[in-house]
């Protein structure tokens, strides 16, 4: 693993100084991994975020696991993951654990307020940029509106999928001279096995103790919730969020809407994953039963969200290199893309509605994608200027 340490390196500044969710990740991934550091080209790492688009859990996750699958095999894809998720679930898990202290002694955090435009920023930003790389052709543009107009009106758990779908079909309505290709697939069923299994026992063992023993059943009952989110969540974090809303605050009452919202804002502040946000869940979930138990719940969190789109990816990335070669997913490939440029000029403007209409917001908007397209400042300076931002300007 020697040779692997400077790999893993850029792996932990990237989980410490990558924010803004999977849209800007994926830029920033460009940046560190193809522009800098030449693991892999800028084309191969578009073709991942489009394989990893069509599988269900947090989409940014599993483009790193892959960079690392492809480097290291399993070995280095299970480090990338760990270094990766680790940094923002302990940070959450060290909020959930100050929540009580937070509240008797009212402090606000109000501190956080110019992350939304500053995310927002970031987003636009991703938006502009892959519009300049995927954006290239009628077919891409007429996806690109398509995936934008029906993500605005029609609220889902399919619409994701279903765009990813029609995209792979409308981009095989053209012409081109890419040449038939015959392959077998060799699927290695282990991971899809333990993928059904996992579910299946921990479904069973929810129902069994909350019929038998029902003081101690909600940690199986949790860990079932979370990976059945990260086995059918499709589209990001962004659609996780209202999931888990439904599910926690509304339907089963573990905790009350404020405490959540405070989570997701905190999210939105944090580099790392959008899905984190199941470790806070998860341990405010657990918060009358005491601290061990909230640190419990943080652990069921971050395993039971990430672990089942890690093993629905090392279960179909060894045949990628096969898949990508026939020319249905190949131009599929650039279809999906293009959808993804719509679902981020979608989400910018779902956000921008939902942000509170301020002109300090709109200048911590603009003024972050301004810093970002001329490429000066490092993304975490922007980070930081916008907390104290918010210290100071009330």
């Amino acid at each position: 693993m020697k040779r692997h340490f400077h790999f893993l390196m850029q792996v932990f500044l990237h989980s410490i100084t990558a924010f803004g969710g999977p849209q800007n990740h994926l830029l920033q991934m460009q940046k560190r991994f193809c522009e800098r550091h030449n693991y892999l080209s800028k084309e191969e790492l578009f073709e991942l975020n489009a394989f990893c688009n069509i599988l269900p859990g947090p989409t940014s996750t599993q483009v790193l696991s892959a960079i690392g699958f492809k480097r290291g095999k399993l070995l280095l894809a299970i480090l990338t993951l760990i270094i990766w998720i680790l940094p923002a679930s302990i940070f959450f898990l060290g909020i959930v654990l100050l929540m009580n202290y937070f509240t008797n002694r009212n402090i606000s955090l109000h501190f956080l307020h110019f992350m939304q435009p500053m995310a927002l920023g970031f987003l636009a930003f991703a938006g502009y940029k892959m519009i300049r790389n995927v954006i290239t052709t009628g077919n891409a543009i007429a996806i690109m509106l398509i995936a934008f107009v029906v993500t605005i009106f029609v609220k889902s758990a399919f619409t994701f999928p279903s765009i990813f779908l029609a995209s792979v079909i409308i981009s095989n309505f053209r012409h081109d001279d890419l040449p038939p290709y015959q392959f077998k697939l060799k699927l290695k069923w282990g991971n899809i096995v333990a993928f059904f299994g996992i579910e299946l026992a921990v479904a069973l063992a929810g129902d069994f103790t909350t019929r038998h023993y029902i003081n101690w059943h909600k940690p199986f009952v949790l860990f079932e919730n979370f990976y059945r989110f990260g086995a059918l969540t499709f589209g990001g974090g962004q659609l996780l969020v209202p999931v888990m809303f439904e599910q926690f605050v509304l339907h089963k009452n573990y905790f009350d809407a404020p405490e959540y919202l405070t989570g997701v804002g905190l999210v939105q502040a944090l580099p790392g994953p959008v899905f984190s946000i199941a470790t806070f869940s998860g341990g405010m979930a657990m918060h009358e039963m005491g601290k061990m138990y909230e640190a419990l719940g943080c652990l069921i969190g971050m395993v039971g969200i990430f672990l089942p789109g890690f093993l629905l990816l090392i279960f179909l990335f060894p045949v990628w290199n096969e898949l990508r070669q026939y020319p249905f997913i190949k131009r599929g490939l650039a279809g999906i893309n293009a959808a993804t440029v719509g679902f981020i000029i979608a989400a910018s403007f779902i956000m921008f509605k939902a942000m509170p209409f301020d002109v300090r917001n709109i200048a911590v908007m603009t003024a972050t994608f301004a810093l970002l397209l001329i490429e000066k400042i490092p993304t975490p300076f922007i980070a930081i200027g916008c907390l104290l931002a918010g210290f100071f300007i009330q």
